[in-house]
């Protein structure tokens, strides 16, 4: 027996109709952020597509899927154009939704805030809760006050109850 170099099995084994469903699933894995577009892409991933033409897409809520399903024959047609693969049908389903990773979780994600001031840290627990208190002076001293408490007030909560929230927490 010959032995046959490993890149011709190798290229063999790829061509095998058996395989050819698993790398149209890759494809399309790969090209689904561009045929979808970026914010559908971070809602809905496809998890399977069955030797019938069936294309599996878990979403992220069953609003997500009702949203999908208006765009399934147009997305079918794109990805049959871009990619070459046929589809039967697409079906939605938040069944096997695993939520990603959020980029937050990333400190490169994180906006960027320009010069913000530099302070250093308080050496003293009461020394964080006085810089602490000093802001909230700061911040509230053009609030009104509260006819009842006598303590500054943000306008929002005066024009809704006549009172600060405490003092109407207080009299329901």
């Amino acid at each position: 027996m010959a032995y046959v170099p490993l890149a011709t099995v190798l290229q063999q084994w790829q061509q095998a109709p058996e395989w050819q469903q698993p790398q149209r699933f890759l494809r399309l894995l790969e090209q689904w952020p561009q045929l979808v577009g970026a914010v559908v892409a971070e809602h809905a991933v496809p998890v399977e597509l069955t030797s019938q033409g069936v294309l599996h897409v878990a979403v992220a809520s069953s609003t997500w899927a009702h949203h999908l399903m208006f765009s399934r024959s147009p997305l079918m047609v794109k990805i049959q154009q871009t990619l070459g693969i046929v589809l039967s049908d697409i079906r939605f389903s938040n069944r096997d939704w695993h939520p990603q990773r959020s980029a937050i979780a990333s400190h490169e994600a994180l906006p960027k805030v320009g010069h913000l001031p530099n302070v250093t840290p308080a050496a003293t627990p009461q020394e964080a809760f006085q810089r602490w208190q000093a802001q909230v002076r700061q911040r509230s001293r053009d609030y009104p006050l509260c006819p009842r408490c006598q303590c500054p007030t943000p306008i929002k909560e005066l024009q809704r109850w006549g009172l600060c929230g405490l003092c109407y927490m207080r009299l329901a």
